[in-house]
């Protein structure tokens, strides 16, 4: 009899054995796994790192090319220039509207007064809210690229002297300065990006001694310079 029970003894031992060096087995395994699993996401987070440091590095280079203007983008300002060219021609304003492009950093666009004004009048038009609004649009469009918007009033040599206006110094100052204001009040372009001025009669773009020439005199000029000029 003693003989069997030392036998199952034997037997439950065998199998306590067993237990135990599975769960030691698992315990391993276990650790291992963790040990991998820090490894890899090590790895994801130096990833990532190498990733932000070349992007920084990236951006450092394209400010540097453009003479530390961070924000200043060649290419934005000239599809600025592109897009106004071809809303000028698809909306049938070639006559009314001209764009040109002043080196790499400036754009003019130049607005004839018989499409913004009554004659001898600075109040808009109503028929010349639309052709503005488009413009205000392209322009906030591509706002991050624009320093400054300079709106200049430019009249004929024909002298003006009404209740309104005593000269064409205050119907050229009116003029730029109600444009301005409508693209305050329409494009949510900071203030700061602004300036208006009247130059009366004093610079013509043409001959004064035709209709022709006069009606190209008066006139509304957009100087628009990009955020990579820093002049005045």
């Amino acid at each position: 009899m003693s003989s069997k029970f030392e036998d199952e003894d034997d037997d439950e031992e065998e199998g306590e054995g067993w237990l135990a060096s599975y769960s030691d087995l698992m315990t391993d395994l276990l650790a291992v796994f963790v040990i991998l699993f820090s490894f890899a996401m090590m790895s994801q987070v130096a990833v990532i790192q190498a990733e932000r440091k070349a992007l920084e590095e990236e951006r450092n280079v394209s400010s540097s090319s453009t003479g530390g203007g961070g924000n200043f983008d060649l290419e934005e300002f000239n599809s600025l220039y592109e897009h106004m060219k071809t809303y000028v021609v698809e909306a049938g304003l070639s006559e009314q509207l001209n764009v040109e492009k002043l080196g790499d950093e400036e754009i003019l666009l130049r607005i004839s007064a018989s499409i913004l004004f009554d004659s001898g009048k600075a109040d808009i038009a109503p028929d010349a809210v639309p052709m503005l609004q488009n413009i205000s649009d392209i322009l906030v469009y591509y706002q991050e690229a624009i320093q400054m918007i300079r709106i200049e009033g430019h009249t004929d040599n024909r002298p003006i002297k009404t209740s309104a206006f005593d000269s064409n110094w205050e119907l050229s100052t009116s003029r730029a300065v109600n444009v301005l204001k409508h693209l305050l009040e329409t494009s949510g372009i900071e203030a700061k990006k602004f300036s208006a001025i009247g130059y009366s009669e004093f610079y013509p773009v043409a001959d004064n001694d035709t209709d022709e020439g006069r009606g190209r005199n008066r006139r509304v000029d957009f100087y628009i310079k990009s955020m990579g000029n820093d002049t005045e």
